[in-house]
């Protein structure tokens, strides 16, 4: 029996990207020879870019909220073992995917007249409109979710 000859899959794959490559980096086709950039985005060169956000980063939020806060909050805090209550004061973090844009923590306790929670959530608005300062976006968001 004759084995068949084959190319590896690599060098296949290696050759039909060569081969795109070298056909999808042509130049001189569509161009008018003016220097001019053919794309019909326009761009105002009396445009302002709006002032970037006061902040770059967000605060570590459990512990952002005191622990007299979280005694008129969380009643009964102080009832508990002080493991259990040191535990309560660290707080939970919440879960998130961009520690960079969102962060928050959470505080929950079991207390006689049923459980308590406390959450905080920061939120860091990033406006991708060079004309909206990130300030102002984050003042839109806010009416926006205050008005529902």
């Amino acid at each position: 029996m004759q084995r068949k000859a084959y190319a590896p899959v690599a060098a296949l794959a290696a050759a039909v990207l060569t081969v795109g490559l070298a056909s999808g980096c042509s130049t001189g086709s569509g161009t008018t020879g003016t220097g001019e950039d053919p794309k019909s985005g326009e761009s105002s060169p009396s445009a302002t870019a709006a002032q970037p956000g006061k902040f770059q980063t967000l605060p570590e939020p459990c512990g952002k909220v005191s622990r007299k806060t979280l005694r008129t909050m969380l009643p009964g805090v102080d009832d508990q073992s002080d493991q259990d209550a040191e535990k309560t004061y660290d707080g939970q973090p919440a879960l998130t995917y961009d520690t960079d844009r969102r962060v928050g923590c959470r505080w929950s306790l079991e207390g006689p007249d049923g459980p308590r929670h406390l959450s905080v959530d920061y939120e860091r608005v990033v406006s991708y409109d060079p004309e909206v300062s990130d300030d102002d976006r984050a003042r839109q968001l806010y009416e926006a979710r205050a008005s529902v």
